[in-house]
């Protein structure tokens, strides 16, 4: 029983392991997934808020160009440079991006549009690692097609510096400009708010797919956490059933041993006090018969122990061996029971060897025969015994069946506990068909049995091999 709760034990920490690493896997991935999530939100955030300082950068630089136009005031062309310089840093950043170069002057160029240095690192791994994704894919299609808009803003204003400052540009050629960079305006205008719609639809795309990711590996997490206490728990409510059980099997066992080993001996007190005292001898070797029997049922009783304590400990050993051989040997070891008279065999279908533990299997065999040569019906004028064996789907398949007295059908459900003895005998020690029923579960097989009172009984035991 320790043995088969220690086996339990061991199968139930596997499914605990088992539980805590898809808990473990599915909190890491949740872990994981939230930390790229986080890191790509951060990202789309980081472009979009560079896209307002690019936007800005632009419109100051054409609302600064369109001044010095009009007044040929140095400041606002200083002004112009400075603002034109915000888009044209990010410009810098995504050609450098697109050719894989230099990771510093990448660094430089979103410094220069004014992207906070804290988002640099994000916003680089971003485009390195999202450009083929459609959304970032094409957001970066606008931005190049805006980067060309912010270019021949600079370079209109770098074609009319000269002609403002020397005052060579008429009123015509002022306004052709200034259309110019009201058209460059407004259509860089549509570019950011394209750039700004597609990595906000991003956004809400990535925060649905986490959520449903995050529901997903929640349930996961919640369902085997759940399942992983159920587990505990009824693996403790069956521990506790099988100590339970252990526990009463062990105090009965320790009082019917107990109660077992000393009749005999008082028996035997009785009866040498009783000898010493008595003359005649018939009545003296009548004394040492009953003596002798009650050795042999001790005997018998300790052996059944020994049986009971060796199927406990050792493990299943597996050996090729000789069933006929076997049942002849243990039917000449009881071939001096005064009950036996005629034994039927039945051998027709059993194969030449097989490969199971011996030691059990004969333990189980002598239980059963020696049981029925035991209760033989004395009433009848032989007693017969059938012993028929065949396979089964890789199962050995034993029947034996006797003429005996039979068994009691109230009694039959008992007849496999520990020290269960028949109300009309008491020739056993109760523990035979325990030890059977014992030995055959270690052994992953089954025992039936079939009886009628007065008729008798057969007993069907199937053994995988």
């Amino acid at each position: 029983m320790i043995r088969h709760l220690f086996k339990s034990a061991i199968s139930g920490q596997r499914s605990v392991i088992t539980l805590f690493l898809v808990i473990a896997v599915s909190s890491a991935l949740l872990i994981l997934i939230n930390y790229f999530t986080i890191k790509t939100l951060s990202a789309v955030r980081a472009y979009t808020s560079g896209e307002s300082h690019y936007s800005k950068g632009q419109k100051d630089a054409a609302r600064n160009l369109i001044h010095f136009i009009e007044t040929s005031d140095e400041k606002f062309w200083k002004e112009f440079q400075e603002d034109i310089a915000v888009p044209l840093g990010d410009s810098i950043a995504r050609a450098g991006l697109m050719a894989h170069s230099n990771e510093e002057l990448i660094r430089q160029g979103l410094m220069q549009g004014f992207n906070h240095p804290d988002d640099l690192s994000n916003l680089i791994w971003l485009f390195r690692n999202f450009r083929e994704i459609s959304f970032m894919k094409k957001a970066i299609h606008i931005w190049e097609q805006a980067d060309g808009l912010v270019a021949r803003q600079r370079n209109l204003g770098y074609q009319v510096y000269p002609q403002v400052k020397e005052k060579t540009l008429s009123s015509i050629e002022k306004l052709e400009v200034i259309t110019q960079m009201n058209q460059l305006t407004s259509e860089l205008t549509i570019k950011e708010r394209a750039f700004a719609n597609v990595l906000g639809e991003a956004a809400r795309t990535i925060s649905s797919y986490l959520f449903y990711v995050n529901f997903f590996l929640t349930v996961v997490i919640v369902s085997s956490a759940g399942y992983y206490a159920s587990v505990i728990i009824r693996g403790l409510h069956e521990k506790n059933q099988a100590l339970g059980r252990t526990n009463h099997e062990l105090d009965k066992f320790v009082y019917s041993v107990s109660h077992d080993l000393r009749a005999p001996i008082t028996s035997l007190k009785g009866l040498i006090s009783i000898a010493r005292e008595e003359k005649d001898q018939k009545e003296v070797n009548r004394y040492w018969d009953l003596m002798m029997d009650s050795l042999n049922k001790q005997d018998h009783f300790i052996k059944d122990i020994i049986s009971h304590s060796r199927n406990k400990r050792t493990e299943i050993v597996k050996e090729e061996i000789e069933l006929i051989p076997m049942l002849n040997e243990i039917l000449e070891q009881l071939q001096f029971m005064e009950e036996r008279t005629e034994v039927e065999t039945d051998y027709a279908t059993l194969p030449q060897k097989i490969k199971t533990d011996g030691v059990r299997l004969k333990i189980i065999l002598s239980n059963i025969l020696s049981n029925a040569f035991k209760y033989a019906d004395r009433a009848k004028p032989f007693l017969k015994i059938k012993i028929k064996t065949c396979l089964q789907q890789q199962n050995l398949v034993i029947e034996i069946s006797d003429n005996g007295i039979g068994i009691n059908k109230e009694d039959q459900p008992l007849i496999f506990d520990m020290f269960f003895v028949t109300s009309h005998s008491n020739k056993g020690t109760g523990l035979g068909l325990y030890i059977v029923k014992e030995t055959i579960d270690r052994m992953g097989g089954r025992i039936g049995v079939e009886s009628t009172a007065g008729e008798g009984s057969k007993f069907t035991v199937s053994i995988p091999l």
